[in-house]
């Protein structure tokens, strides 16, 4: 199975390489910030302060917002009013233009609901958006209000009272996340013609495995990160048997899949890799799909 996803993504590459497509622009879109915004990385060719590894030879473009903050909310500096003006500038399919989009955790739900709610006459040539431990879903962490924000502190080492504090700031974010809420927010089979490649990660840590159904990657379960229609204890991709609950043993299990145009990253296999949410994002293989 590993090999044909290999075979598959060789496939891929042959045909953007084919096609002229390495030299469209590619927009990295970063996820939850914890204790200051990454505004000042948008429109820029580098954003260190969250991708430290980028593959060489690309044209790329970030997006910088406020991590911190609901990236729908109505503020000039929230994720999807940011990405909305990477798209208009580079992406713009009635000027000949397209792109690839990276996203990662927060950035995914970012990409997944702008797409969904804002490209319906396809306006914007969005090839394809790299969905790396992708939020789409929302976490069960999030559910837990309060506790989500201690969760963070213990998952980053944040035992600093400063820091600590500032942390705070990220509760409209965690809002977001919400189970109900980013499931709910928009119609997440919308994908207006972009294809969605999942990186979703399994190794997870003691605080957080209580919380989080199936296999996760300390932040996020696999129903968030593998893209899947309902929340649930999935520990593979791309569609399982399951029951509507984990001690609904009388229930017969049944079969979930994937929204619409949601697939596996070719260089990634249906169990995930074997990294924590935050150590995916900068490996250079799982941003594209070559």
């Amino acid at each position: 199975m590993r090999t044909l996803k290999y075979l598959l993504g060789g496939a891929v590459a042959m045909q953007l390489l084919a096609g002229g497509l390495f030299a469209e622009k590619v927009i990295f879109v970063h996820g939850m910030n914890l204790i200051s915004s990454n505004e000042a990385c948008q429109d820029q060719t580098n954003c260190d302060a969250y991708w430290t590894n980028v593959p060489e030879g690309i044209d790329r473009v970030f997006v910088g917002y406020d991590g911190r903050r609901n990236p729908f909310a109505a503020t000039s500096t929230a994720g999807s009013v940011r990405l909305l003006e990477m798209l208009n500038k580079y992406c713009r399919a009635d000027q000949g233009q397209s792109c690839r989009i990276v996203a990662d955790s927060l950035g995914g739900f970012t990409t997944a609901g702008t797409v969904a709610m804002y490209n319906r006459t396809g306006l914007y040539n969005i090839l394809y958006s790299t969905q790396i431990v992708s939020a789409e879903g929302g976490s069960e962490i999030a559910n837990l209000g309060d506790t989500a924000i201690d969760i963070l502190k213990f998952v980053f080492g944040l035992g600093d009272s400063q820091i600590a504090a500032a942390i705070e700031q990220s509760r409209d974010a965690i809002d977001a996340l919400v189970t109900s809420s980013a499931r709910g927010l928009f119609d997440h089979n919308r994908n207006n013609g972009t294809m969605f490649y999942h990186v979703a990660a399994r190794k997870s840590i003691w605080i957080a495995e209580p919380f989080l159904p199936g296999e996760d990657d300390t932040l996020v379960a696999f129903h968030s990160s593998c893209g899947y229609r309902t929340t649930g204890a999935f520990n593979q991709c791309m569609g399982q048997k399951i029951r509507s609950c984990s001690w609904c043993f009388w229930q017969r299990k049944k079969l979930v899949t994937p929204w619409e145009g949601h697939r596996m990253h070719p260089a990634v296999g249906n169990e995930g890799v074997d990294l924590r949410h935050n150590g995916v994002h900068n490996v250079t293989e799982y941003q594209l799909l070559f």
